[in-house]
């Protein structure tokens, strides 16, 4: 175990002799050094010994607390078998982690180190239990009582391990094997610093959740491309200094549905230029909000069971790629509030599932593509608030599921005959193009919602349509 400052320097036998009565004085009894020496054959897997000797560091804090403090971590490594060498197996282990004592102390080494690289600059407002000696790490965690994801009024903040995802919550694995392991600090905790590169290696995590740390740092680690468990990511207005590129291993794990970042303002996050996307990937929901900047890469059309995209109010920039239009699943689409520029892909129009299609608040230019036409599951086209011209195309007609069309502060001209065919339409808005002609009759005569309708700053010319008569 490094030495204090306060002996440094000192003779070699001084030295010696401090750390003996170091060990006596600050550790739990037994063979301390042995136990720091097996340790750190243990951990140096996931953690380079230079940080594990230095004291300094999250990771030497942690080490020191799995072989001083903590009597659950010390007993495992007191207790290794002189024949196999191997520590203890726990009574029932982990679904992915398994059984073995050695796993045990990488667990509960990596959520030492967390709970240090987090609290550089001051504590935690609140522990959660995080490095109760004597707790077994599921325990880890204190009930919070609140409306809010994912437990709602019952909310356990800190380590929560449940019989599988979802399931009944379990205190440790004495009685059943634990199935799921989630890291839920959604709560104002003043988490401070970066989180460490060990978080990568909590291969039993399957759900992370942090929320409102305005001090949390830095990127996120490259090695959590190992969380082989992980099933959502949701990491929420958190603060202005933590950000970066998202590793492109993140959309490598096979099992991971959901990534949901989003912030008010900040440091600027980016997808990854080049991801090798399997075709076992089960990525089905992606939300990156208000932080984002860049360019959409290609291989985001390999996730093929996405169903919802989630890009608005960003600054993402160049062109929508036409390869999204090979989203085969995806149900939402929100690309509004950004800087895309050039023509909308015509390859929307091969969305075969899409219920929601916003492109709203952009620069895009040109003519609204004739195959979007053909998205009969379509219940809303949002393209207001860009540069496009030409006319609506006659395939619109074919838009029969459509309830919510906005065209507004564009370029459009020509007739809205087309509109006469949506029977579902309830909401209208093409303020502020240079569409003329009268409104057909038979707009909303299919309707009985109410109908939202602004029509403004438009040459339309004639009376309104007598379907009017009957709106609310």
């Amino acid at each position: 175990i490094a030495l204090p400052l306060s002996m440094r320097g000192k003779s070699e036998n001084e030295a010696q002799d401090a750390k003996a009565s170091l060990s006596d004085a600050d550790c739990l009894p037994g063979e301390v050094d042995v136990r720091f020496e097996l340790a750190k054959s243990i951990l140096s897997s996931i953690t380079s010994p230079d940080l594990l000797v230095d004291e300094s560091t999250p990771q030497g804090k942690a080490i020191r607390w799995i072989v001083c403090d903590d009597s659950i971590s010390a007993q495992l490594l007191e207790n290794q078998d002189p024949v196999s060498g191997n520590l203890p197996k726990q009574k029932h282990g982990f679904r992915l982690g398994g059984d073995a004592g050695e796993a045990q102390v990488i667990r509960r080494y990596i959520l030492a180190t967390l709970f240090y690289s987090t609290s550089q600059v001051s504590p935690w407002n609140d522990s959660l239990n995080f490095l109760s000696p004597d707790l077994h790490e599921c325990n880890w965690h204190k009930n919070y009582t609140r409306d809010n994801f994912p437990y709602g009024d019952f909310d356990p903040v800190g380590v929560v391990c449940q019989i599988e995802l979802g399931g009944n919550i379990l205190l440790d694995d004495y009685q059943y094997p634990v199935g799921s392991v989630t890291v839920n600090i959604r709560i104002v905790n003043d988490l401070n610093g970066p989180l460490p590169p060990e978080i990568g290696y909590l291969i039993d995590c399957e759900s992370i959740g942090l929320e409102n740390h305005l001090r949390l740092t830095g990127p996120l680690p490259q090695t959590m491309g190992n969380m082989s468990g992980l099933f959502s990511l949701a990491l929420l207005f958190n603060g202005p200094n933590f950000g970066g590129k998202l590793p492109s291993s993140l959309f490598q794990l096979k099992n991971l549905k959901t990534i949901h970042i989003q912030s008010i303002s900040g440091k600027v996050w980016s997808l990854p230029t080049n991801a090798q996307v399997g075709d076992d990937t089960q990525l089905e929901r992606l939300v990156l909000r208000n932080i984002f900047a860049g360019a959409i890469p290609s291989w985001i059309a390999k996730l093929k069971q996405l169903q919802t995209l989630d890009l608005s109010m960003n600054n993402f920039q160049g062109a929508i790629p036409e390869a999204i239009g090979d989203l085969s699943s995806v149900k939402y689409l929100n690309l509004m509030g950004n800087n895309f520029t050039g023509a909308i892909p015509s390859s929307l129009g091969k969305l075969p599932a899409i219920e929601v299609l916003n492109l709203g608040n952009n620069a895009l230019q040109g003519e609204l593509p004739a195959p979007i036409g053909n998205l009969r599951t379509l219940q809303l086209l949002d393209v207001g608030s860009n540069e496009l011209t030409s006319t609506i195309p006659s395939s619109f007609a074919n838009l029969e599921s459509l309830k919510y069309l906005v065209l507004e502060s564009n370029r459009f001209n020509g007739t809205v005959d087309v509109l006469e065919s949506m029977k579902n339409l309830t909401i209208l808005l093409t303020r502020s193009n240079s569409f003329s002609g009268a409104l057909p009759d038979g707009l909303f005569s299919g309707t009985s919602d109410n109908v939202v309708v602004d029509i403004g700053d438009n040459e339309f010319t004639g009376e309104l349509p007598s379907s009017f008569a009957n709106m609310s």
